[in-house]
């Protein structure tokens, strides 16, 4: 099913369990008033939820990604439109707001404070500066044109990357590096942002969207309870944990994990190795059946059992 709304700032297109999102505000550089930032997190959330759809790729319309928050907001001189969230039509949004003030919302963009499993691939198609490059450091990959631009200039206007864009990029990119940038405001162009660790891949500007629905097609060769397991793991062990033996120990707590030892997609995948055939992954079950036991108490594990990294439920 698409998208269950109209969205008038991004295009999107569902491509079998595939999802692309287009920033579509070109003669404003992309650039994000509230209204925006509220639509975006209204998709992401319908991505999340969707079981059908198990990879995401976003990307600008024109000579930007993203040029940031938008400035006619900031000013007080945007239209009412751009300033007044939608937070019914289609997909609900509630709860504490956001760091956009958006009730509900997920950050700049949907997807600064997202906590979703589902992989999300930036194509990073030119300008991205403030919270475009935040928004790209939001996701789980990035690729990257030759004329892409990448910068944290916050301080030269009196702020600070206060989406994200402070804390992920040293531990992106290391300390030093990421300090640079951000105190300097320094430019970093697609060749160097890859020597850097900013980006995987960069490319000719035609090779860009091929290239990012190659990775996806690649990621969707693998079972989706594994990719998603993958991810959760690996980013919340990293904010978790202190060491990796703990983290190791401790990793069967995830409920992405707790689901892919239940999925038929584990027997799935073998059996078709020995059968050289194709696997015929299924969509993983909703997620939140393996947050709580039945009683609502959280889960334990027990990693001393024969069947260890298996869950209790």
């Amino acid at each position: 099913m698409p998208v269950p709304f109209t969205p008038q700032y991004v295009e999107v297109e569902e491509k079998g369990a595939l999802m692309i999102v287009t920033f579509n505000r070109p003669k404003a550089m992309n650039s994000m008033p509230p209204a925006m930032h509220a639509e975006l997190s209204k998709i992401w959330k319908y991505y999340d939820q969707n079981e059908k759809l198990w990879v995401a790729i976003c990307t600008g319309k024109g000579r930007a990604f993203s040029a940031g928050f938008d400035l006619k907001s900031a000013a007080g001189v945007a239209s009412e439109k751009d300033m007044t969230a939608d937070l019914h039509t289609g997909v609900t949004l509630s709860g504490a707001p956001d760091t956009q003030g958006i009730p509900g919302g997920t950050g700049f963009a949907g997807l600064t404070e997202r906590r979703g499993v589902k992989p999300i691939i930036a194509a990073v198609n030119g300008i991205a500066h403030g919270g475009g490059f935040e928004t790209a450091l939001a996701c789980d990959i990035i690729i990257a044109c030759e004329e892409a631009d990448f910068a944290l200039p916050e301080p030269r206007v009196g702020l600070f990357a206060a989406a994200g864009g402070v804390i992920r990029l040293p531990r992106y990119i290391g300390y030093h590096n990421a300090m640079e940038m951000m105190m300097t405001a320094r430019r970093v162009k697609g060749h160097e942002a890859k020597s850097m660790g900013i980006c995987s891949h960069v490319v000719p500007r035609e090779q860009l969207m091929p290239t990012a629905l190659a990775i996806a097609g690649r990621i969707l060769e693998s079972s989706p309870d594994s990719i998603q397991a993958t991810l959760q793991v690996a980013k919340q062990s990293l904010a978790e944990e202190a060491d990796v033996v703990t983290a190791t120990k401790t990793q069967g707590k995830y409920p992405t994990v707790r689901r892919l030892n239940k999925s038929p997609n584990t027997l799935e995948g073998p059996t078709a190795f020995s059968q050289k055939r194709t696997p015929k992954w299924v969509a993983p079950a909703p997620i939140e059946n393996f947050t709580r036991n039945t009683t609502g108490s959280a889960v334990t594990i027990d990693f001393t059992a024969p069947n260890r990294g298996k869950s209790k439920l």
